[in-house]
């Protein structure tokens, strides 16, 4: 067990850069809140400038990131700029329309119905289940202690 641990130790010595942690870390942080405001920017021109409501803003706020992350996933642009902006395009909406459009693009040479049918959301799926599963649990317990306790 004291070898493993002390090999373990040693691994991860040699990955101790904390300059280039921080780097990395202000650039995942910079590019996620770089994301955010574009989200806010679409936001706004769905609600102030083409008077929507609040929700249906929200919805079409959404989409357009998801398409223009799915775009730029078709084109070959986002995974050049994840390479760069590590975790800070993965894990905000962006992230899962990246993975869905990769797992498309991969298969669609099985066909439509197939191919990209199948494979849409293959990697995207267990994100799909587990978060309705855990929707399912929160929504569970908050019953239980507003209506039962």
């Amino acid at each position: 067990m004291e070898k493993t641990r002390k090999y373990y130790q040693e691994l991860i010595a040699v990955k101790k850069d904390y300059k280039v942690m921080l780097k990395n870390f202000l650039l995942a942080f910079s590019t996620g809140g770089g994301v955010a405001i574009i989200g806010q920017l679409f936001f706004d021109l769905y609600y102030q400038i083409l008077h929507l409501d609040k929700q249906d803003a929200s919805l079409y706020m959404t989409l357009t990131m998801v398409l223009f992350a799915g775009m730029l996933t078709a084109f070959g642009i986002y995974d050049n700029l994840g390479q760069i902006a590590k975790c800070g395009l993965a894990i905000p909406i962006t992230g899962f329309a990246n993975a869905s459009v990769c797992s498309a693009m991969e298969y669609h040479k099985e066909g439509i119905v197939l191919g990209i049918g199948a494979n849409a959301l293959k990697l995207a799926g267990s994100v799909i289940v587990l978060g309705t599963t855990s929707a399912i649990i929160v929504a569970s317990i908050r019953y239980i202690f507003e209506v039962l306790l």
